[in-house]
């Protein structure tokens, strides 16, 4: 079940990285477009700015839950070379559990208002406010996955000596 969960996770994260990188590269083209077009013909497009925004807002939490799965959260953990292994991944998965908790709300609440927005329309796209707003139930979604395969990992894992780093030496002298 959790190798199922893996896989699927991994290709759920190929998938996300490949839609944010072409959404990014989609907003850079089409606000360069838009600004030739409105410094150097003295026109432009109506609906570039929109859609970029709403293209920005799928890319970031496209990018969050790969950035979840990298475990690239910010974190302090000064403390941690002080804490035996395992009450760390204890304490990781504590963490994760309630992010996990969080991340269920958001998406509930997310889903819940993109069904509610979904018979407006935006106003240069003319699209329906759904699909803007799936963007936060959608990422949601993916970050809890990915944070309930950590944490279960942390539950799961045997503890291990990790290396000496650099910053944890002490000075010399």
């Amino acid at each position: 079940m959790i190798a199922v969960m893996h896989r699927t996770a991994a290709v759920l994260a190929a998938a996300s990285d490949v839609a944010a990188r072409l959404g990014i590269m989609f907003v850079a083209t089409v606000l360069f477009v838009q600004v030739v077009l409105r410094f150097g013909f003295n026109t432009g497009l109506p609906w570039p700015e929109e859609a970029s925004r709403y293209v920005m807002i799928w890319v970031a939490m496209l990018a969050g839950s790969l950035v979840v799965r990298d475990e690239q959260l910010i974190a302090v953990d000064f403390f941690d070379k002080h804490w035996p292994r395992r009450l760390i991944g204890y304490r990781n998965a504590l963490f994760r559990l309630l992010l996990t908790a969080m991340l269920g709300v958001l998406f509930w609440y997310g889903l819940d208002q993109a069904m509610f927005s979904a018979f407006r329309t935006t106003a240069a796209l003319e699209i329906s406010w759904f699909w803007p707003y799936l963007a936060v139930p959608a990422g949601a979604a993916l970050m809890l996955l990915n944070m309930l395969l950590l944490a279960v990992r942390d539950l799961t894992a045997l503890p291990v000596e990790r290396p000496v780093l650099v910053h944890d030496m002490e000075p010399l002298g």
